[in-house]
């Protein structure tokens, strides 16, 4: 299971990467606001825009401690306060359809999940951290028979193992994403170097769901082989809400876009003089020049040539040829400041 697919995109590692945008709950549970954000990711340049569904019933106790990020507000009241309803996670589908984005949500329960699949018809589920482990719902999850994205922050290796043995026994298509779950994380601790591990370690695409408050860590990613990025993103990084401050702004989403598809061009492995370096070839290579008169029959040395721009044309000795001319004779007079050519050589 080299790739999975979501829609007519065909995702693997070292491919072009596919960019999330995470609008979370920072819409604020404003209808107006999510479809703005979704509007944004479209002029970005995302191919997916990701939303969340909450039946917090079927999801968690109302007791649920909650992180610093969130502020005053319980777990609960937070969700509770900011959740969209089925009706308009259907209009801002429709919305990413009509914009040709990809609309992706990510539920934390079974309802919620089966919601998500026959309710609102997504062609992917994107799973976050806090479920990793949780075994009965990635089960049913997988189920559902839709590719599967799933971010793997707050495990350690045995248990990011142990749900990949999973999925790959279900038989299900997905995709792991590195995650460190901290809002927003410390560079120190990001372990990008799980990125390539992973892609050794699975035969599946590997991704990072960063959480960082800039693009560098996604794009660095990228360049290690990770063909899905996933990145929480707001329109004001100053409203109240848990996750705005380790979101970045729409200019920032434009310009991770623009950098992950900068950085994945950049990736090739083939050493050759390519034709946009030709002009330059004229000029800025050396060759073997004489830096005094020199007559016919003397010796050349080293008194008597050295290596100089430009490059070396048709039959000029090249500058890496300069010990094979020295201890030779001239055959011929040659001025000073001329290129030395094989034929001047007896």
């Amino acid at each position: 299971m080299k790739s999975i697919k979501i829609g007519k995109k065909v995702i693997k590692n070292f491919s072009k990467p596919y960019i999330i945008a995470e609008a979370c709950i920072n819409h604020q549970g404003n209808f107006d606001l999510a479809s703005e954000m979704v509007h944004i990711c479209k002029v970005s340049g995302c191919d997916a825009v990701k939303f969340q569904i909450h039946v917090l019933e079927d999801e968690m106790l109302m007791e649920t401690p909650i992180s610093k990020n969130f502020g005053k507000k319980s777990l609960y009241e937070a969700l509770d306060s900011t959740n969209l309803s089925i009706e308009q996670l259907k209009k801002l589908k429709v919305l990413s359809e009509n914009l040709k984005i990809d609309f992706l949500c990510t539920p934390f329960s079974f309802k919620s999940c089966d919601q998500l699949v026959n309710e609102i018809g997504v062609q992917a589920i994107k799973v976050g951290s806090g479920e990793y482990t949780n075994l009965p719902l990635q089960k049913h999850i997988a189920s559902k028979k839709k590719p599967m994205i799933i971010s793997s922050g707050m495990t350690e290796m045995f248990e990011v193992k142990e749900t990949y043995k999973l999925l790959k026994k279900l038989k299900v298509s997905f995709a792991l994403m590195h995650c460190v779950s901290a809002y927003p994380c410390p560079y120190e601790i990001m372990n990008l170097g799980l990125i390539k591990k992973y892609i050794e370690l699975f035969d599946i695409p590997i991704g990072l769901s960063d959480h960082t408050p800039t693009i560098y860590t996604s794009l660095a990613a990228v360049g290690q082989g990770a063909c899905i990025i996933e990145k929480h993103f707001t329109l004001d990084k100053t409203m109240e809400g848990p996750d705005h401050k380790s979101s970045i702004n729409p200019e920032e989403l434009k310009e991770l876009v623009n950098g992950c598809n900068a950085v994945y061009k950049s990736m090739g492995s083939k050493k050759i003089i390519n034709n946009e370096e030709k002009e330059i070839l004229s000029w800025a290579r050396e060759s073997v020049v004489s830096i005094k008169n020199i007559k016919k029959g003397e010796n050349f040395s080293n008194s008597n040539i050295s290596v100089k721009r430009p490059s070396p044309g048709n039959n000029v000795v090249p500058a890496k040829s300069l010990d094979q001319v020295l201890g030779q004779k001239a055959r011929k007079k040659i001025s000073v400041n001329k290129q030395v050519k094989w034929s001047d050589i007896e």
